[in-house]
């Protein structure tokens, strides 16, 4: 499905009901809008991981500007700024009051960016994987998890060197890093192949966005209730740097969980602890 927000279509998609029976009534659940990470990839990585939300709330699944189904936009909106505001739009246009946002890696980065732009619109946030960790931290654990050719890959990638064959070496020898399941990630591969991506919002980010983003200084502008997730063995939104995103969340009550043995995107990576700490974080009873 797709709604109009001012000047583009947003596409987006509803797993479970907001309304469901409860005696002679009907009970009111939680609604999670899902914001990818990228920039530039699309919801599919939610699925199907996130259909076991769906016993205790609503799911919405939603593209932002510039990717996945949604309209490309211009380059030049392609901001935190701009996607964070189009995320309020959006839940406005669909009349969603309380949203509790669910951003994964840099769609952490936007709903971060929502809760400090528009704190009255926020219900809960939950921050999965979201903040970076310092430049020789994460090369520090990508030689950790792959050896030193993982390391030196990272640093030409996050240098913005842009030759095709640092892409090609990135996608084969750090992404797999991301994941540190007992096996492998079986779904990996197939899920990669379902994204849509549009690569010039990730070029952006590498060249621009990436180093514009200010949430740090602004953490303190955060005021509902927020869920800080992160994996122990996650090469990019490092361990200590979600201990510090936590400290930094000084007006609102934070819960962080460094999950042990993940890696990238806990949701994927430990579902079964980490959707019982979603659970208990947007029951209404831990406000």
């Amino acid at each position: 499905m797709r709604v109009r927000i001012g000047d583009i279509r947003l596409y987006f998609d509803v797993d479970g009901c907001r309304l469901t029976p409860a005696g002679p009534g009907m009970a009111e659940r939680p609604t999670l809008v899902l914001l990818h990470g990228g920039p530039g990839a699309d919801h599919s990585p939610f699925k199907p991981a996130f259909s076991r939300a769906t016993e205790f709330a609503q799911v919405i699944y939603l593209d932002q500007r510039g990717s996945g189904r949604s309209d490309r936009s211009h380059p030049g909106l392609w901001s935190w700024e701009r996607w964070a505001d189009d995320v309020i739009d959006f839940c406005d246009a669909l009349d969603i009051p309380d949203p509790v946002l669910v951003g994964t890696s840099a769609g952490g980065w936007v709903a971060l960016m929502a809760a400090i732009r528009h704190p009255d619109r926020v219900a809960r946030l939950v921050l999965d994987s979201v903040m970076p960790g310092l430049p020789e931290e994460r090369l520090d654990v990508f030689e950790r998890l792959g050896g030193t050719e993982a390391r030196e890959t990272a640093r030409r990638y996050w240098s913005g060197e842009s030759a095709e064959t640092i892409r090609e070496a990135w996608e084969r020898t750090c992404l797999p890093l991301y994941s540190q399941r007992p096996g492998g990630d079986p779904d990996g591969e197939n899920r990669l192949k379902r994204i849509e991506w549009n690569h010039d919002v990730l070029e952006r980010f590498r060249h621009h966005l990436a180093e514009n983003f200010d949430g740090w200084t602004r953490l303190d502008q955060v005021t509902c209730p927020t869920l800080v997730l992160a994996g122990e063995h996650d090469p990019v939104a490092t361990a200590p740097a979600a201990k510090r995103l936590a400290a930094g969340l000084t007006h609102a009550k934070t819960h962080l969980h460094i999950l042990p043995g993940t890696g990238h995107g806990v949701f994927r990576e430990d579902p079964d602890r980490s959707f019982e700490l979603l659970r208990d974080f947007v029951d209404p009873r831990h406000a």
